[in-house]
């Protein structure tokens, strides 16, 4: 926070928190961006997710419209702007500014390269806060900024997060472990789950692990899942990489997607009801973030 709080000299300094996904840069970036201090100390902010998929045009826009706040027919205005005028107008509304803008998962340098233009100078103490996987995109956008690297947890904080969670290193895999853990009640599905990640592993060279634990923890916890909770689960895919969902919005689709049964409705107990309890058997089970 005091990185984000010290007024430079430079333009639009650039603070980058990287590590491996799972580990918890988006968490910290966003109780950074949410602390009181943070917000009182900027004219303005914005946070944008930009993920493998990066649309410059799409980013610029979403910076914008946090910025402006604009009416509805202001926004269909803003909409209708060719690339050069969006990115001008973006500049032109930031550079009175001392503005924090949260580039959230960023991947290619060349991303930064083509949104950089329409981040101008703005007020002493401007920044630009990035979260990224790649060290190199992090040394690429301010050269001159030590990036802040997370690694991976340690043995004990590794026991003392899957302990705190009641019932690999990564917060997301021992996270998911817990949930999927907290389903079996004998010592004997424990030690069935731990052969059965054991077992994928000895096949993998030992550098891949991590990640091999990961991936055999997500497909276990995959694998327990009633049958009509898969294709609810699997219906989430169509989403962009960490995009916040309406719960309404979801349940509906998988109404109309034929997920959730009619039979299981009653004139007590709504559809909607069902899909509710179908979304909280995935929360419980650690397979959703609320």
């Amino acid at each position: 926070m005091t990185m984000l709080m010290t007024e430079e000299d430079r333009p639009n300094a650039v603070v980058s928190i990287v590590g491996m996904g799972g580990i918890g840069k988006t968490t910290l970036a966003r109780k950074v961006y949410n602390h009181v201090e943070v917000r009182h100390h900027f004219d303005c902010l914005a946070w944008v997710y930009i993920s493998q998929q990066c649309k410059p045009r799409e980013v610029v826009l979403s910076v914008l419209m946090e910025v402006l706040s604009p009416s509805k027919d202001e926004r269909e205005l803003i909409q209708k702007l060719d690339e050069n005028e969006l990115w001008k107008s973006l500049f032109d509304a930031l550079k009175e500014k001392r503005y924090l803008v949260v580039l959230d998962d960023i991947w290619r340098s060349e991303d930064w390269d083509i949104l950089k233009p329409a981040f101008p100078r703005g007020r002493k103490g401007s920044k630009i806060l990035f979260t990224t996987r790649n060290r190199n995109v992090a040394l690429h956008t301010d050269p001159c900024n030590t990036p802040m690297e997370f690694s991976v947890l340690t043995d004990d904080e590794s026991w003392n997060l899957l302990c705190s969670k009641a019932f690999p290193r990564s917060k997301m895999a021992i996270v998911v472990l817990g949930g999927l853990l907290a389903t079996k009640k004998s010592l004997a599905q424990w030690e069935m789950v731990h052969k059965n990640i054991h077992g994928h592993l000895k096949g993998l060279p030992h550098q891949d692990h991590q990640y091999g634990a990961v991936n055999r923890i997500l497909v276990s916890s995959y694998n327990e899942l009633p049958y009509h909770l898969k294709p609810c689960f699997l219906y989430l895919g169509h989403y962009p990489e960490d995009w916040e969902i309406s719960k309404s919005e979801l349940i509906q689709l998988w109404i109309a997607e034929g997920f959730i049964s009619p039979s299981l409705a009653s004139k007590e107990i709504l559809m909607e009801d069902v899909g509710e309890q179908f979304l909280e058997e995935l929360i419980d089970r650690s397979l959703v973030q609320v």
